[in-house]
């Protein structure tokens, strides 16, 4: 008799995981898809009325803030993600009210401190000769100690599973937002838009999304939280949120050294049509973006419960999902890259060979499926930093050594190459430290 009911409540708890998993999956998936059109609305717009240098500015300038966020943030989302889901399941409310409380306090603390570093360095810098890029990233700065909370925010969202509502500021709102201001704004001082105006635009506009989804999570935490004397673990937080930090830094360094390289070894026209292509690159996984929030929390809880069937049931049948969705967004991007490219001007049509690069390198990632997720929800992050960090050692070298010869063609190939290598190594991480094989290939065992 105790084992039927037993089983039927397992069977129960199994059912409310599937259900919310579908939920949210289908939620995050009709977000996603949403956010993907409003962001190639605002990359059209801005590429339409900055032209290739202008929009090379702002991208450039949000580039290093992107960089600084790493230190501003100290790891700490990731762990957020982790550490609430886990807490969750353990009903420890005092530690989640602990954790949240000096995580926004000591990350709103070396925000600031970054911003008043950067705009001295900047003013002293060479800097001061682009009038231009000086105000631009500047006014960049501003959104460094928003941006960082509001990370934060994310964080504790989807470790709570409140994933879709999480999201809604940042996808939906903000970029509507900035679309309504830069139209505006067109309107109002036509060709004396630039670089520096869309940034204090984008300022405004996280400004407003910030108050909004401060109040959303006010409103998603459950009232034993709000009620809980905090209790704080900061050397665990700490010495756990360090490694995430180098993490991010080496993830940023992967994603953003092509940028910054093309920017400081080329022209801001190049970063213009470069940023262009790996947007439209970075389609390919928006399907596993969309799959990953859904599945951090998941995969701490059910890790910490040691249901490793159940874990790698979930991971293969979602990469299954996310690589058939990536491989027919890569053939359309690959067929019509030179069309999609004429859309933002005929100037991005450099870009065709780059994209095509950029797609089989993303393709590849979709394909390995959530590697870095499954070590970092599991407390293996040492295990991701030493595989991102080998390639973003590799991604500056090949930067170094491939854009003055072939510029964005170069900068492709090398963020490809170690994007490759990251996957490569990351999956035998995986399978050698969780026993989980990532990829959309696994044959299911019943």
């Amino acid at each position: 008799m105790l084992n039927r009911i037993s089983a039927f409540i397992n069977l129960g708890k199994a059912d409310s995981l599937k259900r919310r998993l579908i939920k949210g999956a289908v939620g995050s998936f009709g977000l996603k898809i949403a956010g993907t059109g409003l962001t190639f609305t605002k990359s059209l717009m801005f590429a339409r009325l900055l032209g290739t240098d202008g929009l090379g500015i702002y991208a450039y300038a949000m580039t290093w803030v992107a960089l600084l966020s790493i230190p501003a943030k100290l790891g700490l989302s990731q762990l957020i993600v982790r550490e609430i889901a886990i807490y969750q399941t353990q009903s420890a409310w005092d530690l989640i009210r602990g954790l949240l409380l000096w995580s926004n306090q000591i990350v709103l603390v070396v925000s600031i401190g970054l911003v008043l570093i950067a705009g001295g360095i900047a003013w002293n810098s060479h800097l001061d000769t682009d009038s231009q890029m000086l105000l631009t990233f500047g006014i960049a700065l501003i959104s460094l100690p928003i941006s960082s909370l509001t990370n934060l925010r994310l964080s504790a969202m989807q470790g709570l599973h409140q994933v879709v509502l999480g999201q809604l500021p940042e996808v939906l709102i903000a970029p509507i937002l900035l679309i309504i201001l830069t139209g505006s704004g067109y309107l109002i001082i036509k060709e004396d838009l630039s670089a520096s105006w869309v940034m204090g635009m984008y300022v405004v506009a996280m400004s407003i999304t910030f108050l909004i989804g401060a109040q959303l999570l006010n409103q998603a935490l459950p009232q034993v939280v709000k009620d809980a004397v905090p209790k704080y673990q900061i050397k665990k937080w700490v010495s756990s949120g360090l490694p995430l930090m180098f993490l991010g830094a080496m993830h940023i360094i992967n994603s953003q050294t092509d940028v910054l390289m093309l920017g400081a070894i080329k022209s801001s026209e190049s970063v213009g049509i470069y940023v262009v292509v790996n947007r439209l690159s970075s389609l390919i996984i928006f399907v596993l973006a969309a799959t990953n929030s859904i599945l951090a929390p998941n995969i701490a809880s059910l890790y910490a419960e040691g249901k490793i069937d159940k874990l790698q049931n979930i991971v293969t049948k979602t990469s299954r999902a996310v690589f058939l969705a990536s491989l027919i967004i890569t053939l359309n991007l690959i067929i019509f890259s030179y069309w999609l490219l004429l859309i933002f001007g005929s100037n991005f049509t450099q870009g065709k060979n780059a994209l095509i690069i950029l797609c089989i390198g993303q393709l590849v990632n979709a394909a390995v499926g959530p590697v870095a997720l499954l070590l970092n929800m599991t407390g293996n992050e040492n295990y991701t930093t030493i595989s991102i960090g080998a390639s973003a050692i590799l991604n500056v070298i090949l930067n170094i050594l491939l854009i003055p010869q072939w510029g964005i063609e170069g900068a492709a190939i090398a963020t490809a190459s170690s994007m490759i290598v990251w996957n490569v190594i990351s999956f035998v991480w995986v399978r050698n430290k969780l026993g989980i094989d990532s990829t959309a290939f696994y044959k299911i065992t019943y």
